[in-house]
């Protein structure tokens, strides 16, 4: 891991006992989910994670979090294991592995096009949309926008300081309907209209910071919840944390085994980190992959297009694409590590959620791993 970046504060040294926790500080047993917690826990005093920056880090150093759960519970594997973050890539043996789960998952979806569905959205009839509407006007814009009759109610709202971006959208589509039916069509002022959305470059722009934006989060949480489940407390009791909270309620049968547990598999040269392992009495286990990915990308509902060869008959959709890789790692800890993996969950944390974490009981996918395996060498 890199060293603790610039704006980044280091980690407190306090070390306290499971159960308590320093002042403002947020564990699991204030929050009613320290049943998932084994004893042994309790024989280790454990740091509290640090305040939260300014400016997120794009990756965790090893010290933010004790990983009391891997001490407890190692397996031999875990000596021949190593990641490195910043370009992710994982080494077995001083190796490097092929690709990650995720990586090769993504080798069977179909890629995104950015600049074509950009195009799309700004060649609809529903452009522009709340969200990509341009900061302030050119003078050019402005002046052809006056050209157009009914514009004043439109420019009237695009002055004001907080403007209601769904207003000014169904304005905006209302004077380029009059103008389509209008006999003195005038292409400049139908292409003012369509210029009160952000340009292609501007859009790319701000889909790249929302990605490394939403990772830096995605990556916080994930070491703020990795803390939590290994005895340890957090500054503040964040939806994110609470939505946790919630869904360990939900497993009170179970205790925490491991967490961000680097697995491997050695003749598909595949390897990756499982958020969440939790042992049930059974001595079987489950495996939680958490989520901060907003709501939108995480629905059920059905998906148009397809995977490629041998899953084509799998939605090409984000859902499934985490039920894939769940899967796999259902497959690496029963093939080389000896566990029963009984169940498993892909839980959102996004604060988009409210007051229940997005759950999903993933299916168990042994025909569609198989043939998707198959092609890892």
């Amino acid at each position: 891991m890199p060293l603790i970046k610039e704006g980044v504060p280091s980690p407190a040294t306090k070390l306290r006992k499971l159960g308590t926790k320093e002042q403002n500080q947020v564990n699991l047993k204030l929050l009613g989910a320290d049943i998932v917690l084994p004893k042994q826990l309790e024989d280790h005093e454990q740091p509290s994670f640090p305040e939260r920056p300014r400016e997120l880090p794009a990756t965790i150093p090893d010290d933010f979090v004790k990983d009391t759960l891997a001490e407890l519970n190692a397996h031999p594997r875990d000596r021949s294991i190593s990641f490195q973050a910043d370009d992710h890539v994982y080494f077995w043996k001083g190796k490097r592995v092929s690709r990650s789960v995720t990586q090769f998952i993504k080798e069977f979806t179909e890629p995104f096009c950015e600049k074509q569905v950009i195009n799309s959205m700004r060649q609809s009839r529903n452009w522009p949309r709340p969200g990509y509407l341009k900061t302030l006007l050119s003078e050019n814009q402005k002046n052809e926008l006056q050209k157009l009759p009914g514009s004043e109610e439109l420019l009237a709202e695009l002055k004001r300081q907080e403007r209601d971006e769904l207003k000014v959208c169904r304005l905006a589509f209302k004077l380029r309907a009059n103008q389509a039916s209008s006999p003195n069509q005038d292409a400049d002022v139908a292409d003012a209209l369509t210029e009160l959305g952000l340009s292609r470059e501007e859009i790319m722009r701000k889909w790249e910071k929302a990605r490394q934006d939403g990772a830096r989060e995605g990556t916080w949480m994930h070491a703020q919840f990795q803390c939590l489940l290994n005895g340890g407390s957090v500054p503040d009791k964040t939806t994110e944390v609470f939505l946790l909270s919630q869904f360990l309620q939900s497993q009170s049968n179970t205790k925490a085994f491991r967490t961000e547990w680097q697995v491997y598999a050695d003749n598909e040269d595949l390897a990756g980190s499982i958020d969440y392992v939790a042992k049930r009495p059974d001595n079987s286990v489950i495996i939680v992959d958490w989520k901060r990915t907003s709501p939108s990308r995480l629905q059920r509902k059905a998906c148009n297009k397809f995977m490629r060869t041998p899953l084509g008959h799998v939605p090409d959709c984000t859902l499934w694409h985490y039920r894939l890789q769940l899967n796999v790692y259902k497959f690496i800890l029963e093939k080389y590590y000896g566990e029963a993996v009984s169940a498993m969950y892909i839980v959102g944390t996004n604060p988009e959620y409210g007051d229940q974490p997005f759950i999903d009981n993933v299916p168990t996918m042994d025909v569609e791993t198989k043939n998707l395996l198959a092609n890892a060498r």
